[in-house]
């Protein structure tokens, strides 16, 4: 394990500290007031400056990621709400909607509101206001290294419907400033399912910030709608906080790398005088075809958000039209891979420039 510059076996830094917690860990509790009472937190921190919380009551979603005290996600201002308080009609996912490092959206459908077949469907899906069962979240050494991880698993399941079952794996190494997310997706029902599923991102200041940049894989890269069209030119630019800014939305077809996976960051190269600070995201292509970039520079809501994605965000009712919806069978696994990289300098910025195709 590399700590404070110097490679150190297991045996020496055990000889150094009276508890792995002297560096890092694992702490589990729950919140006790307001909108957030009841729900089960799960913070991870890291020699390396990682400093997270993962729900349990709420999918197993990340809702805050830090990096050696500084911000890295955008934080909404429902802050962790209680799925308790989770309304599915039209845009009320909102009233729920954290931000955060992740919120998983899915898992029978997705995006805009719609009505598809006679089903009402509300924003987003139902999975991140799920609360996850089985929940184990554990640390142990891997040779001279500590690896900390939260699985458990979330069903979203209805008599005479869909029965889907999400099992997620959430990995950290104590010595690298680095998240691995492993889901997998299991139609546990006996007839076929939509599968739809979205991992929203969620950057926000100082990534984000005016000189921040947007570096990806060679893309082909179109707006949503007209509101987007206005900014194509500048989809991968941002600017200081807009009065009255309108959302705008582009689809990213990024080209996979050798190993599959598609590559995009965020970087603020400026930050803290030129030092720099970005998060790198890679996700298999297989599975997740698509990236939906959100681009809101508005007052409060200064976010960019980078989200993976298996169809489009236009509703289900569409992408059933237009016949791009995907299905998952009964007994069927679908399976998705995603990592996090903190770069926090020059050197890391350019290397991660140096994967892109």
């Amino acid at each position: 394990m590399e700590l404070f510059g110097e490679e150190l076996t297991k045996s020496e830094v055990t000889r150094r500290i009276g508890d792995i917690t002297q560096l890092g860990g694992i702490k589990c509790y729950q919140f006790s007031e307001g909108q957030q009472k009841g729900v089960r937190g799960i913070d991870i921190k890291t020699v390396s400056g990682i400093d997270m919380t993962v729900l349990a009551d709420r999918g197993l979603d990340i809702s805050s990621l830090s990096y050696r005290s500084i911000p890295v996600s955008w934080r909404s201002v429902v802050r962790e709400t209680s799925p308790a308080f989770y309304e599915s009609r039209d845009l009320e996912w909102l009233r729920t909607f954290f931000g955060g490092l992740v919120t998983t959206c899915g898992l029978t459908y997705m995006g805009s509101p719609c009505v598809d077949q006679g089903q009402k469907l509300g924003q987003h899906g139902r999975i991140s206001n799920l609360p996850a069962y089985s929940v184990c979240a554990d640390g142990e050494w891997v040779g001279d290294n500590y690896r900390m991880t939260v699985q458990g698993k979330v069903r979203e399941a209805s008599v005479f419907g869909d029965k889907l079952e999400l099992s997620r794996k959430i990995t950290v190494w104590m010595d690298s400033p680095k998240i691995t997310l492993e889901d997998s997706v299991e139609n546990i029902g006996s007839d076929t399912s939509p599968l739809m599923v979205l991992y929203h991102i969620n950057i926000g200041y100082p990534i984000i910030d005016e000189v921040t940049e947007l570096l990806e894989g060679k893309a082909k890269v179109w707006p949503r709608d007209e509101q987007a069209k206005q900014g194509t030119d500048s989809y991968n630019r941002f600017s200081k906080p807009v009065d009255g800014y309108k959302e705008q939305v582009f689809f990213h077809d990024i080209n996979a790398d050798r190993q599959g996976y598609s590559n995009i960051a965020l970087v603020n190269p400026q930050f803290n005088s030129g030092r720099g600070l970005g998060i790198a995201v890679k996700f298999n292509k297989d599975s997740l075809p698509h990236l939906v970039q959100w681009k809101m520079m508005g007052n409060g809501e200064y976010v960019c958000g980078l989200e993976p994605a298996n169809s489009f965000v236009r509703g289900r009712a569409i992408e059933r039209q237009e016949g791009t919806l995907k299905f998952i069978q009964p007994g069927q696994r679908v399976n998705y891979h995603l990592e996090f990289e903190v770069l926090d300098s020059p050197e890391s910025i350019n290397t991660f420039k140096k994967v892109l195709i």
